[in-house]
């Protein structure tokens, strides 16, 4: 779960820096340390890769937390770490079901579902069959990795 989450991290972080876009990157390293925090924990290695991405932001404190820690070297001398493009990408996503406009409920797919198999399992979705009791489909929308709408009369 972290994994994943890390290489995310690296990919944005590098981006945003590259493009100045700084608020943004603090950002991603604050729902890092989220979900770090729901994980109750890190591994000495993920933390290494935190203090890293952290480094342009904190460079005092993490040169600190790097010591403290028993890292060789200066972290401002350590490379960049480097992420993989494969555990960037989601398995699975949670998308919003809507019915006439309204969120009523929400589904967990195949990120790579097409659209028919989506919008079938958001008919499915918790609460939505009764929404769509005694109504007529009148259309079905697929935003993919976002949402389903079904607009019924």
């Amino acid at each position: 779960m972290l994994e994943s989450s890390l290489h995310k991290a690296i990919k944005k972080v590098g981006e945003d820096i590259v493009q100045l876009k700084m608020n943004t990157a603090i950002a991603t390293l604050m729902s890092l340390i989220n979900e770090i925090d729901a994980a109750g924990g890190v591994t000495k290695d993920e933390f290494r890769i935190f203090l890293l991405l952290l480094n342009p932001f904190a460079p005092h404190i993490t040169e600190e937390l790097w010591e403290m820690t028993g890292f060789d070297g200066q972290i401002a001398h350590a490379a960049w770490p480097v992420y993989d493009e494969a555990k960037c990408h989601d398995a699975e996503v949670e998308i919003a079901v809507q019915v006439c406009g309204k969120v009523r409920g929400r589904v967990v797919i195949a990120a790579d579902l097409d659209g028919a198999s989506a919008i079938a399992a958001a008919k499915q979705a918790a609460g939505i069959p009764e929404q769509l009791a005694g109504k007529t489909i009148v259309k079905e929308i697929y935003v993919p990795g976002k949402l389903v709408n079904i607009v019924a009369k």
